[in-house]
């Protein structure tokens, strides 16, 4: 009851925030209080404390938007909120995943929309869609990286579907112009993402083990080897498809050998990359 009570009167406040009468500057410090909370979260080592907190943060979050449906910032928070706690709960969930993944591309892509001239070209065919570059600007890397990356895993757990299937160029578009900006953007995350879109994929289908495998060792310097989940992903997506049983053993053993310190607000993914770590050592034998 205490902590519902906290939690209600930190609802009330930044609502009273977003819509006192010193609009602007009320509304920067709700800014810098979710941003605030995000940075904790990030630096936690208990994943099931932040699991199990991450609904309520989601809820307020959707209630701040029930009056500021079109707050750009605050909709790429929630973008950002919804996807990690979908990757957080992937493993045990991963229907409750895609539908928190879906909900971070909506609010994600709905931010993007608030560009006049980008909201069409959103649903338009890939050919109009690729214009969008002509309308991107600098400020816009950090929405432009959680879009992409909300949509492509809304994509990776909606393979069943081809209209979801037919969204990715669009969605590896997104992330190469990312790329162009700054490929170093956070510890060379961008590069993860296309280095498991080019691993993912058999040669046949356009797959490409020697792009993954160029993004991985991208983002492993760029990184310092201090984000463990490179390690993970390009494990489960670079030696799996290459089958390569000692490079996979041996990018998972590191994983594990790693401070989840190292860089201290990478803590929180660290500890789930070394869970995923020693899952995947446990099903070793089932690909190998």
């Amino acid at each position: 009851m205490v902590c519902f009570r906290l939690l209600l009167g930190l609802f009330l406040c930044l609502t009273w925030l977003l819509n006192g009468c010193a609009g602007k500057i009320k509304t920067a410090v709700a800014g810098s209080l979710i941003i605030d909370v995000a940075a904790a979260t990030a630096k936690h080592d208990d994943l099931v404390l932040v699991a199990q907190g991450a609904p309520t943060y989601l809820l307020l979050l959707e209630g701040l938007l029930e009056s500021n449906p079109n707050n750009k910032r605050l909709l790429r928070s929630t973008a950002e909120a919804y996807i990690s706690y979908g990757t957080l709960i992937e493993a045990d969930d991963p229907q409750r995943a895609g539908r928190s993944y879906l909900r971070a591309k909506q609010y994600a892509l709905k931010a993007l929309a608030q560009n006049k001239n980008i909201a069409p070209l959103l649903s338009a065919p890939f050919s109009e869609f690729s214009t969008i570059d002509t309308h991107l600007k600098d400020k816009d890397l950090v929405l432009v990286f959680w879009a992409a990356s909300s949509w492509g895993a809304w994509i990776s757990l909606s393979t069943a579907s081809m209209a979801a299937l037919a969204d990715l160029p669009k969605v590896i578009h997104l992330m190469e112009w990312v790329i162009g900006q700054d490929e170093s953007f956070f510890y060379g995350s961008p590069h993860i993402f296309l280095g498991i879109y080019h691993g993912s994929l058999p040669k046949m289908l356009g797959g490409s083990p020697e792009k993954s495998l160029h993004h991985f060792s991208r983002a492993l310097e760029i990184s310092d080897n201090k984000m463990i989940m490179v390690h993970v992903q390009m494990a489960k997506f670079y030696a799996r498809q290459i089958f390569d049983r000692d490079l996979y053993e041996s990018l998972l053993t590191q994983a594990l050998a790693l401070p989840v310190d190292g860089l201290p607000e990478l803590t929180l993914q660290n500890v789930a990359a070394q869970k995923m770590a020693r899952l995947l050592l446990e099903e070793t034998d089932d690909f190998f």
